[in-house]
C-alpha cells in the first residue's frame, strides 16, 4: 500500500522525526466505504484540536484534501482504512520542540478489517485486562503516538478466551476497550466514562455526544464503575473502523443485546 510524505510519495522517514524517537505526535484511523472517507470533518476537528493542545502547527489542510483525493485513488472503494499521522517533525533538539512550526504529515492506507463486520453482527466479549492505564490529564482523550499501553494490552489479550479487553485505570474506573470507546445503556440513556484523566476520545463517540439526545437519548458522561456493569440493559463499543458493535458477555457473564441498540447503530450511519 502507498505511503505520502508531506504530499509526496515516498515511505522514507527521517530519523530525526519527533514522531518516531518522542511519540511527539498523534493520528487519526479513517475508514472508506462506498469511495468516501466516513465523519471527516469529525477527524479533521479533532486532528486541529490535537494540535493546538501539543502547540504544533496546523497542516497545509487544501494539501492534505489533496492527498487524502490521491489515497482514495489507490483504496479499495468498498472498503479501505487512511491514517493520518502529525508529528513535529525534526524541529528542536532533544526534549526541547520548536512551537507552532508547519508538521509533518504522513498519510498510508491499509486493508479494512474483516473481522469488525463479523464483530457487528454477532457481537463480542470483553474481559478485564490486568494492565491498568496510567492517568494524565494533560494528553487525555487524544490520540498521540504514544501507544505502548495498548501495544501490552494486546499482548495480554492472547491470555484471555474473549475478543476485546475491558480496560480500567490505576484508581479501578472503568475506561475503554482496548482501540473502541465505551457505552452503556441503561432504559434510555447512554452512560459512557469520562476522559479526563487517560483513554482516546473516538470520533464515533463524539458523534453519538453530539447527536444521540436529538433522537430521544438522555447522556451522561461520568465516572464508570464496575457496579455500573451490573445495572446496565446492555453494552457496546465504537471505533471509526467498527462503527458500533454490541458487547455480548463482560468475564464470562453474559449481556443482551437491547432492542434500542439498532437505533444507535442507524445513528452511527447518518
Amino acid at each position: 500500500m502507498p505511503n505520502w510524505v508531506d504530499g509526496q510519495r515516498k515511505d522514507e522517514l527521517a530519523t530525526a522525526d519527533r514522531g518516531l524517537n518522542l511519540g511527539d505526535g498523534h493520528f487519526s484511523t479513517l475508514r472508506v466505504s462506498g469511495g468516501r472517507i466516513l465523519a471527516w470533518p469529525l477527524h479533521r476537528q479533532r486532528l486541529q484540536h490535537a494540535c493546538q493542545r501539543l502547540s504544533m502547527g496546523q497542516p497545509d489542510w487544501d494539501s492534505l484534501q489533496r492527498t487524502l483525493d490521491q489515497a482514495l485513488a489507490h483504496c479499495d472503494p468498498s472498503e479501505a482504512v487512511i491514517k493520518v499521522v502529525i508529528t513535529r517533525g525534526c524541529q528542536g533538539r532533544g526534549y526541547d520542540p520548536l512551537l507552532d512550526r508547519p508538521p509533518t504529515v504522513i498519510v498510508s492506507t491499509f486493508d479494512y478489517p474483516q473481522h469488525y463486520l463479523e464483530w457487528q453482527r454477532q457481537g463480542v466479549t470483553l474481559d478485564t485486562a490486568r494492565l491498568r492505564l496510567g492517568t494524565q490529564p494533560a494528553l487525555a482523550a487524544m490520540k498521540t503516538l504514544g501507544r505502548l499501553e495498548q501495544v501490552l494490552l494486546r499482548r495480554e489479550l492472547k491470555l484471555h478466551n474473549a475478543d476485546d479487553l475491558l480496560v480500567l485505570d490505576s484508581d479501578n474506573r472503568i475506561i475503554e476497550a482496548s482501540a473502541a470507546n465505551l457505552f452503556l445503556i441503561q432504559g434510555s440513556t447512554l452512560i459512557t466514562p469520562s476522559l479526563a484523566r487517560c483513554g482516546v476520545a473516538g470520533v464515533m463517540r463524539h458523534q453519538l455526544l453530539r447527536s444521540a439526545a436529538d433522537h430521544g437519548w438522555t447522556l451522561q458522561v461520568r465516572d464508570v464503575v464496575g457496579a455500573d456493569l451490573d445495572r446496565c440493559d446492555g453494552a457496546f463499543i465504537t471505533n471509526a473502523l467498527m462503527g458500533a458493535v454490541p458487547v455480548i458477555g463482560i468475564d464470562g457473564r453474559p449481556l443482551p443485546i437491547p432492542h434500542s441498540f439498532s437505533d444507535i447503530q442507524r445513528l452511527l450511519l447518518c
